[in-house]
This record gives structure tokens, sequence and C-alpha cells, in this order.
């Protein structure tokens, strides 16, 4: 059964912090790599698929004796344990679905690696904050590691060789997840999506539902690798970013001057509720938990740190709820699992509450 140090204890970028918490969640970057001496994974064959997978976890095992990361076979875990890993973003819902898949991670579980989804290695980074050079600088050691063991498939004219033609080049892909209330609340939203796909990037809902993205969180990234370094790359993304994040401030000071009973109560409403439910639905926590991190970043609530707030957002999530309970399927009624989720949080905020030694 869950206890509020559990939380706490959590493994994961949520625990950092980083510049421009306060708007910037976190900064990612992937890179796709193919091994020169096999097909693309779609084309394999199941012993070559089986090859590959033997190479990439012998270059792991050779690389630090398995201390630094642990290699995770999905067929050795519970149908839970798959979900949680998706529901943390290491791996994508079809992999989650698949037989014989390995997933690496390093211990404090910000790198993570597929072996054989569509590429025969996707790894990623991410961290706290607009960081995304010192993502790029985890890749790209680990990169510059494997090759030591690993043949990857590159051209002098192209670069790296990737199924998707988006991929070809660096196979770099950088994105940042940005938390922007106030530009909703402003509905300057809609505007800010379309300026930013104008100059090339995506944009997506990192929690979506159909009317846009629950709790105003987007994900921001890179459309094509190919014809740009990874330093350009980065550094289009990160410029974009400083400018949202200048937006956002600059909203959220209107809000406060112009609506701030409003938004002090919708602040607050959502603190209460979050302190005394006794069950609640994952898309009504999201919203909640968005509207407590602005709280906290403008200074309305105080002794609740974001880290807190971001960690509450994933552990939410149906299958963390699951393995708080027992990690049994039989314990998946919906109804207890809002109630357990609504136990989480208050024990959660309670426990962060008590460590800054503060209340709202």
């Amino acid at each position: 059964m869950f206890k509020a140090g559990d939380i706490h204890a959590i493994s994961g970028w949520f625990k950092e912090a980083g510049p421009h918490e306060d708007v910037i969640l976190s900064s990612r970057i992937r890179l796709a790599r193919n091994m020169a001496d096999f097909p693309f994974p779609h084309m394999m064959s199941a012993e070559e698929e089986e090859e590959v997978e033997g190479r990439v976890i012998s270059a792991f095992t050779g690389m630090n004796n398995n201390k630094a990361f642990k290699i995770i076979e999905l067929d050795e875990l519970t149908p839970i344990e798959r979900r949680m890993l998706l529901e943390r973003n290491f791996i994508t819902q079809d992999y989650s679905l698949k037989r014989n898949k390995v997933v690496v991670l390093n211990r404090d579980e910000t790198v993570s690696v597929m072996v054989n989804e569509e590429e025969h290695l996707r790894f990623a980074s991410i961290h706290a904050g607009l960081t995304l050079k010192e993502a790029y600088e985890d890749v790209d050691n680990l990169d510059s590691k494997l090759e030591d063991y690993l043949h990857f498939a590159v051209s002098l004219e192209w670069g790296y060789l990737n199924t998707s033609l988006n991929d070809i080049g660096t196979g770099l892909r950088s994105s940042v997840m940005m938390h922007v209330p106030a530009l909703v609340m402003t509905s300057l939203i809609d505007r800010v999506v379309k300026n930013i796909n104008e100059v090339g990037l995506a944009v997506k809902g990192f929690f979506s539902d159909n009317e846009g993205s629950l709790g105003d969180m987007y994900q921001i990234s890179n459309q094509l690798t190919l014809g740009l370094n990874e330093k350009e790359i980065i550094e289009k993304l990160e410029g974009i970013a400083m400018q949202l994040v200048n937006y956002e401030k600059k909203a959220r000071e209107e809000l406060m001057e112009r609506r701030r009973v409003e938004i002090e109560d919708k602040i607050l409403r959502a603190y209460g509720v979050l302190k005394f439910c006794r069950s609640i639905s994952i898309k009504e926590a999201i919203e909640l938990l968005s509207l407590i991190r602005l709280g906290v970043s403008i200074g309305i609530i105080d002794g609740i740190d974001l880290r807190t707030i971001n960690t509450l957002l994933f552990a939410s999530q149906k299958s963390h709820i699951q393995k708080f309970i027992s990690g049994n399927e039989e314990d998946a009624d919906s109804n207890y699992i809002d109630f357990i989720r609504a136990k989480v949080i208050r024990e959660a905020l309670e426990s962060s509450e008590n460590m800054e030694g503060n209340d709202v």
C-alpha cells in the first residue's frame, strides 16, 4: 500500500531543479541510430533482431560492467510495469505491446534506450528546465561510447541513415515540455502555436484530449534533421523556448494585475480539492495539479515545491497508481484507483509541506 514517502523516492528528471523550471518542465534530446550490418527493424528476421539485441546488450555490458545502466527485458515485466514505462515516456504504445523487446535505463532514469523500435537504437536524455545542451551532452557521450562497440549506418553525404526522411542527417530530435497556463487563459495559445509552426517546429499537447492539452502543457520539437547540425537544431529550439518563457511570464503578470481575484480563486480552489478530496480522476488531477503548479510559480502557494508537483503529474497515472496498490491486475477497479490517486496526492502534498515547514 502507498506511503507518502514513496513519491519522494521515485527516480526521474522531475526530481531535479532546472533553469526556467516555472515555465519549462523538461528538455529532451533523442538520437536515432541504425547498425550498418543489418536491415532496418521492420525488415529484419527474428534471428537478425535477436542478433542486434545481443550486440547492444554486449555493448552496454562492456561499457560499464552493467553498473551505470540497467537492462530491462519487457517480457519479464508485468503488464502494469510495461505501462509504467509508457506513462514515463520511456517507450511507445506499440513497443509496449511487442515481445522480445529490451529497454536500457541509466540509474537515475534520465537516459533511456529503446532497442529495435523503428530504428535499431533510439536513445534519449531528459532533464528538468531548459537544459537542451546538458541533455545533448548525455546522448552525445553515449553515442561516442557505443561507436566503440557498434558500427552505425552513416553516409558522408546524407549523415546517419534512418527509416524516416525526417531523421536522416543528425538523427537528432530536440523537444521542450512547457507549462503555459497564462497563454491559455488569455486565449493567446492558438496564435503562439501558429507562429511556432510557421518557423518549422511542431507543437503537440503533452496530456492531450479533444480540446487541446490537459494541464496546459505543450511539447515543442524540431521536425527536420537533414541540413542542420546539432548545434543549429538545439539553438533554434532554445531561442523559441525562451521567447515562450517571456510571453508566458508577461501573460502571468497581466493576469495578476487584471484578474487577480479570479486567478487566486481558481488556484486556491484547486488546492483545496486536492488537499481534501477522497476520489479523483486522472483528467481532473492533471488539471488541478497544473493550477497548483501555477500557484507555486507565481507565489500564491508556499511550502510546496515544483518537484513534488512534477512527480505527481506522472505518478498519478493509472499504472503508477496500480503499482502503488499492489501491482496486481485484479486491483484495477477504476473507483478504487481514483480513491488511491486522491490519497497519493493528499499525502504527497502534506509531506511536501512538512518538509518545507510552511503552509499556504
